[in-house]
């Protein structure tokens, strides 16, 4: 049995199943290569994968374990036949690692083309198979039947791989160090969290409970932690997790899994994304251990889950004047100056000492102001709170509002800047409370019960004279006498007998 050259623009070949490319290069539906060892077949997945993506191949990628006729056992694994550059790329990636490559569809793979035959090989005279033999390969002055015993899944492959540790991989640039995730153990959650959150890094976490795909692990044991992914983690913060005990580091790989830092995967993780499903996200550990996370990841930001512990006053709203000097806060918070843009004026807390001015203020101001606007006097001083924006009175402290009754001064924010539902629960801020941040950054708290209209507080106590009713019924002591006399022609010039009027003779007008 031999092989022959393929010359250019030949369309006739004895091998069936095969046929040129618009190269001219002899190819079958697929490409199979035979390795003498698992290590020689994992060998080339490694280097394939890093030169290109496997999963163009994966649809169609097979192992298996064969039996030659002569008793030896091989590994051959099957891609399809995308293109002949692809299969250029296989072959000389096969060859490296001491395999051999052929080309077919089914039955008959011939040898692909080498340096010797630019366009490929034709088998000579096949003849018939031997009995007991699955599909044969042709080479130069030989050919050889295979027997499958098993097949070997990629996927189970890949994760019966052992993770590498690589000689200063621990040491990771920038770019690297974009896109970290943190293993943490229960005990140290909250404080890693704080930390992170203290040194400005950008992180979301989550609780997992993950089950293990790999199968050197016990499947029992429970393994819960706290996984955190940070964006930008600082050198001196990396080196110090790695060396701290319950901490373990992870390095993205693709959209779907990660890899110990440290550690390198034999095949690039990256290039075979889809052997992961979409629901899951895997997690490469050193000592053979693969956990298998719910995916995508849900994870919340850690400026939430900080905890923010805070020691409350309470005004006096009953009476303004009374009490000492008030408790201090101890709460690692300040105000700073915003760094958006200005929120509405929604209220003003003024000092007791200008209520005076407030009084002037309230007799210019209109029935529309003085009936949405409420007022409540404490010891802190008067608070005015505006149904809408309060443009109205330039007095006090004008205050925004961060969240509904959360009050702080205008052009100035709280720090650090959590969610102001975060910020809201930590200072035990509900309904029917307004909280008021002041400019020492020390809150009070008063009622919705200590608040009245405007309209109401603006009138002061007025003294009422009660007046007292009387019976003024007519004097019936003496008689009346009812007179009815004439009153004359020019009755609206008064009676004649007036004693400014001289009476006129009969006939005259009056008239000159």
């Amino acid at each position: 049995m031999a092989l022959e050259h393929v010359a250019q623009g030949q369309t006739r070949f004895f091998t069936p199943g095969v046929a040129p490319d618009p190269r001219g290069i002899l190819l079958g539906r697929s490409c199979l290569m035979t390795f003498p060892t698992l290590e020689g077949a994992v060998s080339w997945l490694r280097l394939y994968s890093s030169e290109a993506s496997l999963d163009e191949l994966i649809s169609g990628l097979t192992l298996t374990k064969c039996r030659t006729a002569l008793g030896s056992r091989e590994i051959v694994v099957q891609i399809p036949a995308v293109s002949s550059y692809a299969a250029d790329r296989a072959a000389r990636l096969c060859r490296l690692v001491g395999g051999a490559i052929y080309t077919g569809t089914s039955k008959h793979f011939v040898k692909f083309r080498d340096d010797r035959s630019p366009y490929g090989y034709d088998a000579v005279d096949i003849g018939a198979m031997p009995a007991n033999t699955e599909f044969m390969v042709h080479g130069d002055e030989f050919a050889q039947g295979y027997v499958r015993e098993g097949d070997l899944p990629f996927a189970r492959l890949l994760f019966r791989l052992s993770i590498r540790k690589q000689p200063g991989a621990q040491n990771l640039g920038p770019e690297d160090r974009n896109e970290l995730y943190l293993a943490v153990a229960h005990g140290l959650a909250d404080g890693i969290i704080r930390y992170l959150w203290r040194n400005r890094v950008e992180a979301e976490a989550g609780l997992f409970n993950p089950r293990s795909s790999s199968a050197f692990d016990d499947h029992a044991r429970e393994r819960g932690y706290m996984w955190i992914r940070a964006h930008g983690l600082p050198e001196r913060i990396l080196q110090l997790f790695l060396g701290t005990p319950g901490i373990d580091v992870f390095r993205a790989v693709g959209t779907s899994a990660a890899v110990a830092v440290g550690y390198a995967h034999p095949i690039d993780l990256a290039s075979c994304a889809s052997v992961f499903p979409a629901d899951t996200f895997h997690v490469f550990w050193p000592n053979d251990r693969v956990d298998v996370l719910p995916g995508p990841l849900a994870l919340s930001n850690i400026g939430d889950l900080t905890r923010v512990d805070l020691a409350m006053e309470r005004a006096n709203a009953t009476n303004p004047l009374a009490g000492g000097p008030p408790d201090p806060i101890g709460v690692p918070l300040k105000l700073a100056a915003a760094m958006g843009p200005p929120r509405r004026v929604v209220a003003t807390l003024i000092e007791t000492k200008h209520a005076s001015r407030l009084k002037r203020i309230l007799f210019a101001l209109p029935p529309v102001s003085l009936r949405g606007h409420r007022v409540a006097v404490t010891d802190r001083g008067i608070l005015v709170i505006a149904a809408e924006n309060l443009d109205v009175i330039p007095l006090g402290q004008l205050l925004c509002e961060l969240a509904p009754g959360l009050l702080v001064p205008l052009g100035m924010d709280v720090v650090p800047r959590v969610s102001p539902d975060v910020l809201a629960r930590a200072l035990g801020h509900t309904g029917g409370l307004v909280t008021v941040f002041t400019a020492d950054a020390v809150p009070f708290q008063v009622g919705d019960a200590a608040f009245a209209t405007l309209e109401r507080r603006s009138l002061a106590k007025m003294d009422v004279e009660r007046a007292e009713a009387t019976d003024f019924t007519a004097d019936t002591t003496e008689d009346a006498e009812v007179v009815n006399d004439a009153v004359g022609r020019f009755a609206l010039w008064g009676f004649p007998d007036a004693p400014d009027r001289k009476a006129l003779p009969p006939g005259s007008t009056g008239t000159k």
